[in-house]
C-alpha cells in the first residue's frame, strides 16, 4: 500500500494511481478549488509532495521519496 495511493478505496473496482499521478492531479485540483497558496502532503512511508503557487501564478511541484535498501 506504501507504493500506490488507492482512489475511491471504498469501491470494489478500486484504480491504483501512482504517488507522483496524484500529488499532480488530484491533490493540485485539491488546492486549486480550495484556493491554497501551498500543500504539502507525506504518506508516511517517506514519500512527499510539496506544491506551491508561484509569485506569477504558477504552480510548483516538488516530489521527494526515501528508500531502505
Amino acid at each position: 500500500m506504501t507504493e500506490d495511493v488507492v482512489a475511491n478505496a471504498g469501491q470494489t473496482n478500486s484504480k491504483k494511481v501512482g504517488w507522483e499521478a496524484f500529488v499532480k492531479q488530484d491533490v493540485l485540483n485539491f488546492m486549486m478549488s480550495h484556493n491554497l497558496q501551498a500543500i504539502t502532503v507525506d504518506d508516511g512511508g517517506g514519500k512527499k509532495g510539496v506544491i506551491k503557487r508561484t509569485s506569477k501564478g504558477d504552480f510548483s511541484v516538488q516530489i521527494t521519496s526515501n528508500e531502505t535498501l
